[in-house]
Order: structure tokens, then sequence, then C-alpha cells
């Protein structure tokens, strides 16, 4: 499988004229198996930044999406210094689920179809992570292409 080099997305949130520009840079995307004390948690676990245009410095977010599930959700939030806005347990749903805007969402998709991670994922698909995922079932940060 061919090294992925990430690279900068443009994408808009919201749905009016008034959405916000967002430049979005996708750092890891890894099949992630890990047994907790609630059992077997299988899925994707993603880290990325994203800046609003205009802003310098970026805010780094941890997201994953379980086996089954429909939606990408933010497992962390962490401020350009580094400050914790939210932070929970890779897969961790006793509370109530955060989820990315639509546009990222897509991206993660396709980034995930594209590594051969799943045979099935998209907006509110329930994932089906590949039953022979690929020997280094991540993408290696590279230079922007």
């Amino acid at each position: 499988m061919p090294d992925f080099h990430p690279k900068s997305y443009s994408v808009t949130s919201g749905e009016d004229c008034e959405g916000k520009v967002l430049s979005v840079m996708v750092t890891s995307m890894v099949r992630r198996d890990e047994l907790t004390v609630f059992g077997s948690t299988v899925g994707l676990r993603v880290s990325l930044e994203i800046a609003a245009d205009g802003t310098e410095e970026p805010v780094t977010y941890f997201l994953s999406r379980l086996e089954g599930e429909r939606v990408w959700a933010i497992d962390a939030k962490f401020g350009s210094d580094g400050y914790p806005y939210y932070v929970r347990a890779f897969g961790e749903r006793l509370s109530a689920v955060r989820t990315v805007v639509k546009p990222v969402a897509h991206i993660l998709d396709d980034l995930a179809r594209a590594q051969g991670l799943v045979e099935n994922i998209g907006e509110q698909v329930p994932l089906v992570l590949a039953a022979h995922p690929p020997s280094a079932a991540s993408f290696k940060p590279g230079a922007s292409e």
C-alpha cells in the first residue's frame, strides 16, 4: 500500500453564506482494537488539526468511529496552547457524543476508504471495518502535496 501524504483541506462549515472556512490537516488515522472495562472497543482513531480562516494556530482534535457507528465522535479537543477543552478515552460513549461537522466527516470517510481500512462508511452509514486491513493499517504523516 503506498504511503499517504496528508495535505490541508479547505472546508466550509455551516449551510448559509455566513459559514466559516476551515483548514483541516489529518495527521493520523489508525485502526484501533482496545480492551476496556466495558469490553472490546474496535474502530478507527483519528487525530487532526483544524484552524478557522484568519487564525494562525490550529486546534487539535482526537476522534473515533467505532464499528457500527454512523458518526465521527470527538474524544478530545486541545487548544493551540495545549489547553484541554474536552478529553475522554478512545471510544468512550458513556456521556453525550459530540461530532464533527459534515464536511470534515466526509474527508475522514474518504481517507478511511482510500487507506483500505473500511468496507463500508459514509454519512449515516454504519462503519464496517475491512476484514483484512492493510499490513500497516495506518497512514504515515509526510510532506504536504
